[in-house]
């Protein structure tokens, strides 16, 4: 069964024959913005690790790995995609292998529904009503579990997002749409305090979302969480024919696919929010994990793999799905998802799309 794989080592990715091998580094690498001479960081440690490459979906570096074009190639034979990560953390791109996928009436509907108002409306607003409603099933999931004014705040902003829904219906634009998503983002991210200030959760200060760069820990670990989120949604899509830069809520552009910004909207409260929570709450992110770097806050080494770790045995974690009649895992869902919006643009009236909305 193929799965991701996470490199935090520095080193170099080569292929010999039909095998990946992983020369590691020793040494300590180089901050990104301390690096004029663009050389490796370290020296080869003679360490080599061989992947299977039939058992790859994905790579993920966290460490400075040296690669070339002839290892790019053998990549995109095998189709697996490459994410990559700054020293800090910050996601910074994906090598995605040219599309094996293709289906040209899928291409054609694609755009055709972002160019139609209406169409884009609908399928932009049933994004936005998945993603809040998710959001109120994670403070819903808390509030009983909360006493005093901890229950009181959290019970108001339960109400301020629901608020904020019932405004769905009526809006006309994509920009009302992307308000009533921040005001009700804003009203969640607004009572974390409330649900994490208690046991190792008091450790943390939060009092807002901010994101370039991250100003604390929690900001961090939610930058991080999401860039997670994007690139496993990312990797959902290119496993289907969808084109990834072609979205209906965020507007594309140059150097994203903004269709993956879109349905990832629906799974960060499923997966990024709920994975802080239990990290932070059981006391397995500590601030001792995170340091101070060009005026922001950014998780060491130590604490990216303790989130990767819990995020990729989250992914393959599963729940009963009450259509399908069997468990599938939370990875499986985003794809389900992926192919929920096919079906939607090829045939609006008998499937039209509706996000997912947590049932469990």
């Amino acid at each position: 069964m193929k799965r991701p794989y996470y490199i935090f080592s520095s080193g170099r990715l080569r292929r010999r024959q039909n095998t990946l091998f992983f020369e590691k580094a020793a040494g300590e690498r180089i901050p990104d913005d301390q690096d004029e001479t663009g050389e490796p960081s370290g020296t080869p440690s003679g360490e080599r690790i061989p992947f299977p490459v039939e058992q790859i979906e994905s790579l993920y570096f966290f460490g400075e790995v040296d690669l070339n074009s002839k290892l790019l190639t053998f990549l995109a034979r095998h189709d697996i995609p490459a994410h990559f990560y700054d020293y800090y953390g910050n996601y910074t791109g994906t090598y995605i292998p040219r599309d094996h996928l293709h289906s040209g009436r899928l291409r054609i509907e694609q755009v055709l529904h972002y160019v139609r108002t209406k169409r884009r409306l609908y399928l932009a607003r049933a994004i936005v009503e998945a993603a809040t409603y998710n959001l109120l099933r994670v403070l819903r999931y808390y509030v009983n579990r909360l006493e005093g004014t901890r229950r009181e705040t959290v019970s108001a902003a339960i109400a301020t997002i629901e608020q904020e829904r019932a405004q769905l219906r009526s809006a006309e634009k994509i920009s009302e749409l992307m308000g009533i998503e921040g005001r009700s983002r804003d009203a969640y991210y607004g009572v974390w305090p409330a649900i994490l200030s208690d046991g190792p959760g008091e450790a943390f200060v939060f009092e807002k979302r901010e994101r370039r760069p991250p100003s604390n820990e929690i900001n961090a670990l939610i930058s991080f969480g999401n860039s997670l989120c994007y690139t496993t949604t990312l990797r959902q899509i290119h496993r289907t024919a969808l084109d990834p830069t072609i979205s209906y809520l965020h507007e594309p552009g140059a150097r994203r696919f903004s269709l993956a910004l879109d349905l990832s909207e629906i799974f960060k409260p499923i997966l990024v929010d709920r994975a802080i929570f239990r990290l932070v709450k059981t006391g397995e992110v500590t601030p001792r994990h995170f340091e101070e770097r060009l005026g922001g806050v950014y998780l060491k080494e130590a604490g990216r793999r303790i989130f990767v770790r819990y995020w990729d045995e989250r992914l393959r974690q599963t729940v009963h799905h009450r259509r399908l009649e069997r468990h599938v895992s939370y990875e499986r869902l985003i794809r389900l998802e992926c192919y929920k919006l096919i079906r939607h643009l090829l045939d609006p009236k008998n499937e039209p799309y509706q996000g997912l909305h947590m049932w469990w």
